[in-house]
C-alpha cells in the first residue's frame, strides 16, 4: 500500500482525537480477541494426537502460527494510534519486520495446503512422492518430541526460509515497512533504496499465490463432483465439502484483501477511512480461520465447550487414505475417522 504524503493529511476529513482513541482501542481489542480465539483452536488441534498426525492439519497448525503472530504487531499499532506516535522509529520498523513476513508466509502455506489437499484427493502415487516417504524427513523437533509422519517438514522449511528472507530484508537499512498512526495504516518507506523491490516481491507472492490456491480448490471442486459416487460412505463426501467450505471462505477473503491492498487506488477513494478499512481487513484476517473452524467443525465446538471423555466420539475428518479394496481392482477412497 502507498499512502499519500503526511503533509497531505490536512486534506483528509474525519480524523480527530476521539477517532484516534476509538480506532486504536478497536485495533487492540480485535487483535487480542483474535489471538485468544486462535490459541484455543491451535491448542485443540495440537493436543489431538489422532488429528495432528495428518499432514493437512499440520499445515493448518503452522499456517495458524504465522497468522496468530501478526496479532502482536497489530495490538502494538493500536497503542501507536491512541498516542499518535510510534515512540521510536526502530520500534515501528520492528513491528513491520514481524507482521509482513508472517503474512507472506501465511499466504505461501495456503498454497502448500491447497496443493496438499488436491494431491491427496487425486493420486496416491503423487501423494507418496510429495508428502510421504523418508525423502522428506528432516528431523524437525517441536517441544522435544519428534513429529510422527514428518514428511511435510520440507514444506515448512521452505516457508520458513521465505519468512527468514523477508525478515532479513525488512530488518536491513535498505527496506522498511512501517505503521503510520496519522493514516491508521501501513506503508513502505520509499527512502530506503530497495523498499520498492521488497514490496513488489510481496505483491507477487500474495496476489499470485492466492490465485494459485483458488486454482487448486477449483480442481478439488471438479474432482469432488466427478467422483462423488465413488466414496464408500456419504459422510466422507460431506466432511470433505465442509473442509472445502473452510478453504473457500479463507481463499476468497485473502483474495479480496490482497487485491485491494496492493491495488486499492483502482477501486477505492484515497481517503483515511479506506486505508483504515483495509488495515482492519488485515487485522481481521486472523479471525477468519478460528471463526470458520468453529462454525464448520462440530468436534472443535464440542472440544472447546466441554471436556470430552476418553471414549467420546466426534465428527469425521475428511482425510483420505488411498487403499485398494480387498475385492476388485479399482482404487477407493477410505475415510480415516479420528476422534476429531
Amino acid at each position: 500500500m502507498s499512502l499519500p504524503e503526511e503533509s497531505d493529511l490536512v486534506l483528509v476529513s474525519g480524523r480527530t482525537i476521539q477517532t484516534d482513541w476509538i480506532v486504536g482501542i478497536a485495533m487492540m481489542v480485535v487483535s487480542a480477541s483474535n489471538a485468544i480465539a486462535y490459541y484455543m483452536i491451535l491448542s485443540t488441534i495440537y493436543k489431538d494426537k489422532e488429528l495432528f498426525r495428518m499432514v493437512s492439519y499440520k499445515f493448518m497448525f503452522f499456517l495458524g502460527i504465522f497468522d496468530v503472530c501478526q496479532c502482536f504487531p497489530h495490538f502494538v499499532t493500536g497503542i501507536f494510534t491512541v498516542n499518535q506516535s510510534v515512540f521510536y522509529p526502530g520500534l515501528a520498523k520492528a513491528m513491520g519486520v514481524i507482521a509482513t513476513p508472517c503474512y507472506v508466509t501465511f499466504t505461501l502455506l495456503t498454497i502448500f495446503l491447497s496443493f496438499n489437499r488436491f494431491i491427496q484427493l487425486s493420486s496416491p502415487t503423487l501423494e507418496m512422492f510429495f508428502f510421504g516417504g523418508k525423502r522428506w524427513m528432516v528431523g524437525f523437533i517441536l517441544n522435544g518430541a519428534r513429529f510422527q509422519h514428518s514428511e511435510f517438514q520440507i514444506w515448512i522449511m521452505i516457508a520458513s526460509f521465505v519468512w527468514l528472507l523477508f525478515v532479513s530484508a525488512l530488518s536491513s537499512p535498505w527496506a522498511t515497512i512501517r505503521y503510520i498512526p496519522d493514516w491508521y495504516s501501513w506503508d513502505y518507506d520509499d527512502k530506503p533504496p530497495y523498499s520498492w523491490l521488497v514490496q513488489r516481491i510481496e505483491m507477487c507472492i500474495e496476489i499470485g499465490g492466492i490465485f494459485i490456491s483458488a486454482f487448486f480448490y477449483l480442481l478439488i471442486i471438479h474432482k469432488l463432483l466427478k467422483t462423488k459416487k465413488q466414496y464408500l460412505i456419504s459422510k466422507s463426501y460431506n466432511a470433505e465439502i465442509k473442509v472445502l467450505i473452510q478453504a473457500t471462505v479463507i481463499t476468497v477473503y485473502c483474495t479480496v484483501l490482497n487485491v485491494l491492498w496492493h491495488n486499492y487506488t483502482w477501486m477505492l477513494p484515497q481517503h483515511l477511512w479506506s486505508y483504515t478499512a483495509l488495515n482492519f481487513m488485515w487485522i481481521c484476517n486472523s479471525a477468519v480461520h478460528p471463526i470458520i473452524f468453529f462454525i464448520v467443525n462440530k468436534a472443535i465446538r464440542h472440544k472447546i465447550g466441554t471436556k470430552r471423555s476418553a471414549t467420546g466420539g466426534g465428527g469425521a475428518v475428511s482425510m483420505f487414505d488411498h487403499k485398494r479394496m480387498e475385492k476388485g481392482t479399482h482404487t477407493a477412497h477410505t475415510i480415516v475417522s479420528p476422534r476429531f
